[in-house]
């Protein structure tokens, strides 16, 4: 019995460990389409070409923290311009790093190769520990793979509440980004971003 409760006490012990060991945030608020265009500096549709580490002080605790880059090429969804630069995200899914976030963008969404369409901040929110002129991606929410279906290309969904809840032909996703856009200009000052340096 008492071998039992000390082998219980062990692994209560570990499973605390392992939890306090890990950062964790609060969960993602999902956020329509609309509320991104009023938030986030402009989205681009582009293809991930690499992804690497680097070190730089988190945003929420001004601690050592590990953060990914992603170098993209493509075009932005609200002008069409062609697009050829990085965005980073909080977090890492290198094992080394031992630094992965539940919030950050997924392994599967942000692999080399990839293609994607992707909300980005530029001089993000409040945070002023941010790295400096960075391209800033927040979450998950603000990061959906494209795959081939069909021979067409397709954004796939995330459900209720989402950018793009179901899954949506990229043609047909760019046109709701554009009306989106559109809207959010004649909101007001706070969108849309759709130019860097909002």
């Amino acid at each position: 019995m008492s071998t039992r409760r000390t082998l219980g006490a062990a692994v209560l012990a570990l499973s605390l460990a392992v939890a306090l060991a890990v950062p964790c945030f609060a969960a993602i608020k999902a956020m329509s389409l609309a509320e991104l265009m009023q938030t986030t500096t402009d989205v681009v549709h582009a293809q991930i070409l690499a992804r690497s580490t680097f070190h730089a002080p988190s945003p929420f605790t001004g601690d050592d923290a590990a953060w990914t880059r992603l170098s993209l090429a493509g075009e932005s969804m609200t002008s069409g311009q062609p697009v050829d630069f990085d965005v980073v995200f909080l977090g890492s899914h290198d094992p080394a790093d031992q630094y992965a976030l539940s919030e950050m963008p997924t392994l599967q969404d942000t692999r080399v190769g990839n293609e994607v369409v992707l909300f980005y901040h530029l001089h993000a929110g409040s945070h002023s520990s941010e790295p400096s002129g960075e391209r800033v991606v927040h979450n998950l929410a603000e990061v959906f793979r494209v795959e081939q279906g069909f021979g067409q290309a397709v954004v796939l969904g995330r459900g209720k509440g989402s950018a793009f809840p179901e899954n949506v032909k990229l043609d047909e996703a760019r046109r709701l980004v554009q009306v989106a856009a559109a809207e959010a200009k004649t909101a007001g000052p706070a969108g849309p971003a759709g130019a860097e340096g909002k």
